[in-house]
């Protein structure tokens, strides 16, 4: 995660014979694959790992091109929730153009199928205030011009990095942990414009992670 947070190809050094490499033209193939795997460690799903993912992988279980577009990138359901994970490398104002319509898409044909409530967390390096705004009203019409009202919340990798390790090392590593950070995430944008939205999450993640 820290590799794709900076995304300048260079080497990681893990140890004194051990290092890693992300290319930049695999960033988001891999970042993706390290979000599967995050929400893998947390563990209680109760799909397979391998319904979880759009995106194919190797024999070496490292990722092969990126999930295809029509599907999210990845759905991992809980025994009280599902949760669509969609992410991008794209930090500049197409970000919205690009990802706005399809997450929100995604996440509407998952709660119009699905008896557990749905969530939807999208994840960048940085979050665009026009992306911000679209998920913060999270609007969906049906075919059928029913209004659906979507719980999406925007993260950077950085706070999720941090969120995520946080959880590990305070040996609270489980869905509803991590739901309780959404939650607050969530509520916290009534009242707000996306791009005080933004700065309240950011509050709320380095908040929580002192703790």
């Amino acid at each position: 995660m820290n590799l794709l947070v900076v995304n300048n190809g260079k080497e990681k050094e893990l140890g004194e014979d051990y290092s890693i490499k992300v290319p930049k033209s695999e960033a988001t193939a891999y970042l993706e694959w390290i979000l599967w795997r995050a929400f893998l460690a947390i563990d209680h799903i109760v799909n397979k790992p391998y319904e979880a993912r759009s995106f194919n992988i190797d024999q070496d279980y490292l990722p092969v091109g990126t999930a295809p577009g029509g599907r999210p990138d990845m759905i991992f359901e809980f025994e009280n929730y599902k949760i669509v994970i969609e992410v991008t490398m794209s930090t500049n104002s197409r970000q919205e153009a690009m990802e706005g319509e399809p997450v929100r898409r995604h996440v509407a044909d998952l709660v119009m199928k699905s008896t557990k409530p749905v969530y939807g967390v999208f994840i960048a390096n940085k979050i665009d205030s026009n992306t911000a705004e679209t998920f913060r009203i999270g609007v969906w019409y049906n075919q059928k011009d029913e209004k659906l009202a979507l719980k999406i919340v925007p993260f950077t990798l950085e706070q999720f990095s941090e969120y995520f390790k946080y959880m590990f090392i305070s040996n609270k590593n489980t869905p509803t942990y991590f739901l309780n950070l959404f939650e607050k995430c969530f509520k916290s944008k009534e009242s707000k414009e996306g791009p005080e939205w933004k700065r309240t999450i950011e509050e709320i993640v380095s908040e929580s992670v002192k703790l």
